[in-house]
């Protein structure tokens, strides 16, 4: 199911993609701050065809989608995942590459997951987890309505093969909607 904000398009990734997301999961942001960033000892090539026959297709606790520039490229990815139905909640993550950064498609991209999180699945609430020294992430999560509601000590080995901190957002279905202007 592609959702659509302004000119720009969440949508199932590929296998075109591959060029673009082999780029995209290069970027040293990208790779250190990714949960797949563990598999840099596979080749890029090979951890773009793995990243896309995981996302490729959704199962009942995940659901993926690119993130797409106006003219079609892959700038990005937003996933809700660990969807639990019992107790509707579930986590939200997110990546932009360079190209897609700064121009608040990653925040379009979490609003639109977050919607269709809460309208779509019935959650109720989702959670959001970034390494405490992922400042853009914690800017990203507040401005999309994530509160942040504590610290998770040393709890995700992140690219660098380091454990880290993280700050553990939520937001609630209930939660009113963030007053932010989307890009066109």
């Amino acid at each position: 199911m592609a959702l659509r904000f302004g000119r720009h398009v969440l949508d199932l990734p590929v296998d075109g993609d591959l060029p673009a997301l082999e780029a995209a999961l290069a970027d040293p942001d990208v790779a250190l701050w990714n949960p797949s960033a563990h598999r840099q000892a596979v080749p890029a090539h090979e951890r773009a065809r793995m990243w896309l026959a995981e996302r490729s297709t959704w199962d009942d606790d995940h659901a993926s989608w690119v993130v797409r520039d106006v003219d079609g490229t892959l700038v990005g990815a937003v996933s809700v995942h660990h969807v639990d139905q019992v107790m509707a909640t579930g986590e939200i993550g997110y990546w932009l590459a360079p190209r897609g950064r700064g121009r608040g498609l990653g925040l379009a991209a979490v609003l639109l997951a977050t919607r269709f999180a809460f309208d779509v699945l019935g959650l109720a609430r989702l959670e959001l987890f970034h390494a405490v020294e992922n400042e853009a992430s914690c800017r990203l999560a507040l401005r999309a309505g994530y509160l942040l509601e504590g610290v998770a000590r040393q709890s995700f080995v992140y690219g660098d093969g380091l454990r880290h901190d993280e700050h553990l957002h939520a937001r609630l279905a209930a939660d009113p909607e963030p007053e932010v202007a989307l890009p066109q």
